[in-house]
């Protein structure tokens, strides 16, 4: 019968993980068989398809949901038996490229007991039934030997004969119980070794781990697609380069990072440098302030006393803009000097916000925490946002972009992880990658099942997690790899 989780769900995700067959999902997600995605129960915890269940049958000798819940809450489904035969057909189905042991794992089976005829055939990869012959042959081939010496005065080599008929009858019963070439050469080991019988270990095959591939991802090696992607520095266009050129007094308002950032763009630094663009400003504020005084002046004042007071205003003007670029230029004393912005640099990017677009190159970063204090019993603060899947950076390049996410390194200090044996290397996410409506999606999850229990009782650690990152621009196709516990994926506008 399939297997059930009932009511008394923590939501724990525990068994998820465990499945052979990924017929465990949570309320709210779709699932998929035979490539047709149906939609999910309506309820908040996880569930069993039952189309997808083979109470593990042919991967271990119990259901291992069962045996990872902490709950006790997957239990065999009544309404719903099944018998062994069906549940290894149906492994069979959904893993066609599997090859099952003839004494696959079960838990129809007891420990050490040998599989019965019917157990053997379940075995086989075609599971339409056929006739089993019957127990009364089988004595009765001994005594189709007697009158073989008839046979014998022609052929010399009687006792060879007698020797082949008298092993004639098993060879049918092997073959019908195993009629692959595998199950062929090991019937006869087994029928040697039949005295001992000892028990196999019911161990899940191991699996070759493959790169994964999603929708809309490009063929091909990711290198293939960085050279696709196009170097960093873009070649700017000559009347670009001249536009910045002449907005110099102007972009020279803006902070630092912001002027840096077009420096690197522009690359020529005949056109465009941070430092030029602050003095630039500076001077230009310098005209600017005691005109804007003066002319405030003379609507607060009357002309003859404007007249009188021109002086003032425009040393007050003056007074103001040097001061102010004291202040801004206070970096150069450093060794790395900083021309910071002035007062109006947020307005002034509204209004040239085009230009400002054109140059400088789009950079995304996620939550970049800083490293505060930690020890045995405390996590850094950086190692717990990658736990969130929230250091992240998303950079434009070339054709395109370029996302670097960080998965965790570290597994987060818990009484329960040395109890566990849990090593402090966290091992490699699984991970999902998906985009739509101009936001790429990275969902992230836990595997191991013991780090899975240490997610449920450690605060700051959840087993999944799900990044959406706004792309400023339209993609049309990704190519992803996951090296150093780092995803990097190259985004192709076209």
């Amino acid at each position: 019968m399939a297997t059930v989780i009932t009511s008394e769900c923590i939501n724990c995700g525990a068994c998820e993980p465990e499945c052979p067959n990924t017929a465990i999902y949570q309320g709210g997600v779709e699932w998929e068989l035979n490539g047709v995605m149906h939609p999910s129960i309506a309820q908040d915890i996880f569930y069993i398809v039952p189309e997808k269940c083979t109470e593990c049958v042919g991967f271990h000798d119990q259901e291992a949901c069962a045996a990872v819940c902490p709950v006790d809450c997957c239990v065999p489904d009544p309404d719903n038996p099944e018998a062994e035969g069906v549940l290894i057909a149906r492994a069979h189905t959904l893993h066609p490229s599997e090859t099952f042991p003839q004494k696959f794992p079960s838990r129809f089976r007891k420990a050490g007991a040998a599989p019965s005829p019917v157990e053997e055939t379940t075995a086989a990869p075609t599971p339409p039934p056929r006739p089993i012959p019957s127990p009364p042959p089988k004595p009765a081939a001994p005594a189709a030997a007697a009158p073989k010496p008839a046979a014998a005065e022609a052929a010399p080599p009687a006792p060879a004969a007698a020797k082949a008929a008298t092993a004639a009858p098993v060879a049918p019963a092997a073959e019908a119980t195993a009629p692959t070439p595998t199950a062929k050469a090991a019937a006869p080991a087994a029928g040697a070794e039949k005295k001992p019988a000892a028990p196999q270990p019911s161990v899940a095959p191991a699996r070759e781990k493959k790169e994964k591939v999603f929708s809309g991802e490009l063929a091909g090696s990711y290198d293939d697609a960085v050279a696709q992607l196009g170097s960093a520095r873009r070649d700017l266009p000559q009347s670009l380069k001249t536009r910045a050129a002449l907005a110099q007094p102007l972009l020279g308002a803006l902070p630092d990072s912001r002027k840096k950032a077009i420096e690197n763009t522009v690359g020529d630094r005949r056109y465009f440098t941070a430092a030029r663009a602050t003095g630039l400003n500076i001077l230009q504020d310098i005209v600017l302030y005691p005109l804007i005084l003066a002319a405030a002046g003379a609507l607060i004042s009357n002309r003859a006393a404007f007249r009188s007071q021109l002086d003032s205003w425009v040393a007050l003007g003056i007074g103001i803009a040097v001061l102010e670029s004291l202040m801004r230029l206070r970096g150069l004393l450093h060794a790395a000097p900083t021309y910071c912005g002035t007062w109006y640099a947020a307005p002034l990017a509204v209004l040239i916000g085009p230009l400002i677009r054109e140059l400088t190159p789009v950079a995304t970063h996620g939550t970049i925490a800083v490293d505060g204090f930690h020890g045995e019993e405390f996590t850094d603060k950086l190692e717990r946002e990658r736990r969130y899947g929230d250091v992240y950076s998303l950079k434009e390049q070339g054709n395109g972009f370029l996302l670097r996410v960080e998965f965790p390194r570290q597994v987060p200090q818990s009484a329960l992880k040395d109890q566990l044996g849990i090593p402090d290397e966290m091992p490699d996410y699984d991970y999902d990658l998906s985009f739509r409506n101009g936001v790429f999606v990275v969902k992230g999850r836990v595997v191991d099942k013991n780090l899975r229990k240490l997610a449920a009782v450690s605060p700051a650690f959840p087993p999944d997690f799900t990044t959406n990152v706004e792309l400023p621009k339209p993609v049309k196709a990704f190519k992803h790899r996951l090296h150093d516990k780092t995803l990097e994926v190259v985004l192709l506008r076209s």
